[in-house]
């Protein structure tokens, strides 16, 4: 197999304890018989094919990673990310049955582009079929579809999960997703309930059924009102449980750290 530098390889070189490769790495084997620098580097990767992972997050109940992909225009997702995870970019971003939408988005003139000056969105396949037989497939890659998309950029950015009942018995367990815009433009956090067996996002609302927000313009959350958990809160780098477990939001835009508590009503 010829790899050559345009390969989007990655979204973890991960290694163990002490910086060396693990073993069990997706691609270690295939690597050692590639040999040379760059089977060395491919021992090293754990999912490739990711875009602008602006967000990651191990699961505490699970130990699997989740990552939010951050695009400029169309199509940003939330993903689950097991071994070998391949995402579809630079061929694709959100599903890739909608792969003819994301192509019509970034070959409009408003946001023609693609942050990929070498790459131009012309080069976007016309197909979901073309599209998949682009894409690189490394052995023991599989092709993950996104676990939940927003058709125009918010843009996403940090993700956590709650991991007490800090905020009442309904939110232990969730997926928080926070936001990269300033606090003038939305600054949003997301909340998501997971299935019973945390491998997918759980959805109460129909309009989701589809796994899509199809909101019409770019930092609209339009279709995803209903997951909206706070706003006010800028770029959002990081979410997490604190050590006396409330939901901390770090925030650059305001150079602060915000604590999300439960006010409890006074007769409760």
């Amino acid at each position: 197999m010829k790899l050559s530098a345009s390969v989007p390889l990655l979204l973890g070189l991960a290694a163990a304890d002490d910086g060396s490769t693990p073993r069990d790495n997706p691609f270690y084997e295939f690597g050692a018989e590639l040999g040379g620098q760059a089977g060395a580097n491919l021992q090293k990767v754990f999912a490739y094919g990711i875009r602008n992972s602006f967000g990651l997050a191990v699961d505490p109940w699970t130990g699997e990673l989740w990552e939010s992909e951050n695009c400029d225009d169309g199509f940003e997702e939330i993903n689950r990310i097991e071994p070998g995870h391949n995402g579809g970019w630079i061929q694709v971003m959100g599903p890739l049955a909608r792969v003819d939408e994301f192509k019509a988005i970034e070959t409009t003139p408003e946001f023609l582009g693609l942050q990929q000056l070498r790459w131009p969105p012309d080069n976007i396949a016309d197909s979901p079929v073309e599209a998949r037989s682009r894409m690189v497939n490394l052995p023991g890659s599989h092709y993950g579809e996104p676990q939940f998309s927003w058709k125009f950029a918010l843009p996403t950015a940090a993700v956590g999960f709650l991991e007490t009942r800090s905020l009442g018995r309904e939110y232990l367990g969730d997926l928080f997703v926070g936001a990269a815009t300033p606090a003038t433009s939305g600054g949003h956090i997301f909340r998501f309930d997971l299935t019973k067996n945390r491998q997918r996002l759980a959805w109460s609302d129909p309009v989701l059924a589809d796994l899509v927000a199809d909101n019409a313009a770019k930092h609209s959350v339009v279709e995803s009102e209903l997951l909206l958990f706070g706003t006010g809160f800028g770029v959002s780098t990081d979410i997490q449980t604190g050590p006396g477990g409330g939901l901390f939001v770090v925030s650059t835009t305001s150079g602060s750290v915000y604590e999300i508590h439960r006010t409890l009503p006074d007769n409760d």
